[in-house]
């Protein structure tokens, strides 16, 4: 139920209560008087300065009532903006219930005194009064429903969604030709910018919940999306320089060819995000990669190339600032994504080669970046992909595997042992899933090392029993543990790692 709902709801609750209890009020003093005439209930014709009497009260109130409303939009409105967007203030004037309930309050203070001054020495303007005492008792009735509702207004949390509904119903009149699409692509621009302030000033203040909530909108907005995309009409997909200020000619083009901008400007919210979590929050970039991904598989279900590049440039986006700020954390998060993400592209041989190449260019980088654990972690994800991939049979899975291979685990500092470990395990998940021509290679790969090192390795992963790690991580599962189905060929693999050592020739690349 949104905020208006309830308002109506509350509303109808307190005018009815109210109207039930004055009703019954009136019955009982009715009935305690004897059950009088109508002409002993009105001053009408006998006294008419009783009406003016009874209406100055009703005008006090009137104003009360419209300076508290005032002085609480005046406070709450400003001080909720500051902290979140600008933009609140016209969001707020644009709502119709606060539009009503301000209309109506100055309505009736007005209406009120002009009542008073129509009474007359002979004169009594009977419709006008009870329209007088009706409307006081509706707004107080209204009044207390309206503070919740103006509380709820404020509330960033449904702030997000006002913004949200906006760009989806721009869109869907787009869609039908109500709007202009020059016109709905300035609420949708508007709306963005203004759902990103949001998020980045959650984060700035540690503010996590409304920060997770501005960016699962931001997924929710290209779900919808991505259903109408189909049908949007061609100019829909036409954007100019004012739309991206600061993108080149070049980039225009592009983003006209691909037919990706509003793809584009959402996710670069998320981006904006993902740099600023990056400093302040880092419980938001598990987040923010999550919903990239699930951007990305969405777009890879519907079929939607485009948006699908779209989401890995971002991808490989956040790879970079985390490498810039050699953030280990944000590099196990982002590759346990890319990797995940790797398992929605099975399908997709071209895409999926591409994503195994990506991942060894940023582990790479990485690690001429001083952060020497990122090729031993994409050693483990990436070995799970080429698993994921043989076990599905995809042409794919011999040039991923050539990407895993590419880690050097040796160095003048002797074996990277997480890597051999991370290539062992793959040599023998791929004896478990049928692939022998494959673990041929990767025993090839190994046979640099001492059969003794291999097997002895082999032997402490088979050991190796507990699935958890030992600490409280992201993903918890031990990068080490094998499971039962693979553990069985682990002592089989160290044999052909050794036969492969023993055989003279060229190693397998």
């Amino acid at each position: 139920m949104d905020s208006r709902q309830r308002f109506l709801r509350s509303f109808l609750w307190a005018s009815v209560a109210m109207a039930l209890f004055f009703t019954a009020e009136f019955a009982l003093e009715w009935w305690l008087a004897g059950m009088p005439g109508a002409d002993k209930l009105s001053w009408v014709g006998k006294n008419n300065a009783k009406l003016v009497d009874l209406l100055s009260p009703m005008a006090r109130a009137y104003n009360n009532v419209l300076a508290m409303l005032i002085a609480t939009i005046g406070l709450a409105i400003p001080l909720t903006a500051n902290m979140h967007t600008p933009k609140l203030i016209d969001m707020f004037l644009r709502d119709r219930t606060n539009q009503v309930m301000l209309g109506i309050c100055a309505f009736g203070a007005a209406h009120v005194l002009w009542t008073a001054w129509m009474v007359g020495p002979d004169f009594a303007p009977n419709w006008a009064f009870r329209l007088s005492v009706f409307g006081t008792l509706i707004g107080w009735a209204a009044l207390i429903p309206y503070f919740f509702y103006v509380v709820r207004f404020l509330d960033p949390s449904n702030i997000l969604k006002r913004l949200r509904a906006d760009v989806l119903e721009a869109v869907r009149l787009a869609q039908d030709g109500k709007l202009d699409t020059e016109a709905a692509q300035d609420i949708i621009h508007e709306r963005m910018h203004q759902t990103g302030t949001i998020v980045l000033k959650s984060i700035d203040r540690a503010d996590r919940s409304v920060a997770l909530e501005g960016i699962w909108g931001l997924k929710g907005v290209l779900q919808d999306y991505g259903e109408r995309k189909a049908t949007m009409p061609e100019a829909w997909f036409k954007v100019d320089r004012g739309d991206f200020v600061g993108a080149s000619a070049e980039a225009l083009q592009v983003i006209n060819d691909e037919r990706n901008w509003f793809e584009l400007r959402v996710m670069t919210q998320m981006f904006l995000a993902y740099q600023s979590a990056l400093a302040k929050s880092t419980d938001a970039i598990p987040a923010i990669s999550d919903t990239t991904r699930v951007v990305a598989a969405m777009a890879a279900r519907r079929g939607d190339a485009a948006a699908l590049l779209v989401a890995t440039r971002f991808f490989h986006n956040y790879l970079r600032e985390a490498i810039k700020r050699k953030d280990v954390h944000a590099l196990y998060d982002l590759f346990y994504q890319y990797r995940t993400l790797a398992a929605d592209l099975l399908d997709r041989p071209d895409d999926l080669r591409t994503l195994g190449k990506r991942f060894r260019y940023y582990a790479e980088q990485a690690a001429a970046n001083g952060v020497a654990f990122a090729p031993q972690i994409a050693g483990f994800d990436l070995g799970w992909v080429v698993l994921e991939a043989a076990a599905k049979g995809s042409p794919a899975a011999p040039d991923v595997l050539t990407e895993v291979l590419a880690f050097k685990h040796s160095g003048a500092g002797g074996p990277a042992m997480m890597l051999v470990k991370a290539k062992i395990i793959l040599g023998a998940g791929l004896l478990g899933r049928g692939a022998p021509d494959l673990a041929a290679r990767v025993a090839a790969d190994l046979r640099d090392l001492p059969p003794d090192l291999v097997a002895q390795t082999a032997e402490g992963l088979v050991a190796l029993q507990d699935k958890a790690f030992w600490e409280v991580t992201d993903r918890q599962v031990n990068f080490e543990w094998v499971s039962a189905e693979h553990r069985a060929h682990l002592g089989e693999f160290a044999a052909l790692v050794a036969q492969a050592g023993s055989n003279a020739g060229p190693a397998i690349a």
